[in-house]
């Protein structure tokens, strides 16, 4: 079974057809309105007939209310919430749409393993900013939560075509999930990038199943 690739933080058309051309298995959008890659709902909708059937349209949320997630979640026509908040159980029960929830390894949530989700995505994010840093998980630490996990697990952070295989072969994670690492600047994608990124991942997945 091959990894699991999501290209995040498309925010034009042509980027969006670039991702699909690529190869990727989930494309996502960030609707947090601090981020230097936003979009709204209206423009994702529009890029929905885009989308072929079997690739996975993600939200990305912060902190947002239950009812903000689900309008925006409906009216994009997105199939998967990812929650880069303080969101717990209770959050993720009312918000009835299927959601991952993102965590960092040094202020993990207590009793992970009893959240509703998905799949768990590991990121690098700061106080500041939940996620899209750029900087490198330690897959260490990574690998060792992605064995004792009952939960499917997305590795995430620092991520780039040069370094995503050897983070495969370390961490052995359900999926990958990359935004800076393939950006010519925040919200521009670089078409090539986006392509070898997958390539890597790909080939990665086949030598490690091989």
């Amino acid at each position: 079974m091959s990894v699991f690739v999501k290209l995040c933080g498309l925010t034009r058309e042509e980027d969006v057809r670039a991702a699909i051309l690529a190869g990727a298995n989930a494309l996502g959008f960030n609707f947090w309105r601090q981020s230097s890659r936003v979009v709204s709902a209206d423009p994702v909708a529009s890029w929905a007939p885009l989308v072929p059937a079997g690739v996975m349209k993600v939200g990305i949320f912060v902190n947002e209310s239950v009812e903000e997630v689900r309008r925006i979640f409906d009216a994009a026509g997105l199939d998967m919430a990812q929650l880069h908040g303080q969101e717990n159980v209770e959050y993720i029960r009312r918000l009835q749409r299927p959601a991952w929830k993102a965590i960092h390894l040094d202020r993990c949530p207590e009793g992970i393993e009893e959240y509703p989700v998905e799949a768990l995505l590991i990121d690098s994010g700061t106080v500041d900013m939940p996620g899209g840093t750029g900087k490198r998980v330690d897959t260490a630490r990574a690998a060792e939560f992605v064995r004792r996990t009952r939960h499917r697990v997305i590795l995430a952070g620092g991520l780039r075509p040069e370094n995503v295989a050897e983070a495969i072969h370390e961490v052995r994670p359900h999926g990958v999930d990359v935004s800076s690492g393939i950006e010519i600047r925040p919200g521009i994608k670089d078409p090539q990038a986006m392509r070898q990124f997958v390539d890597a991942a790909v080939q990665a997945s086949k030598q490690m199943h091989s």
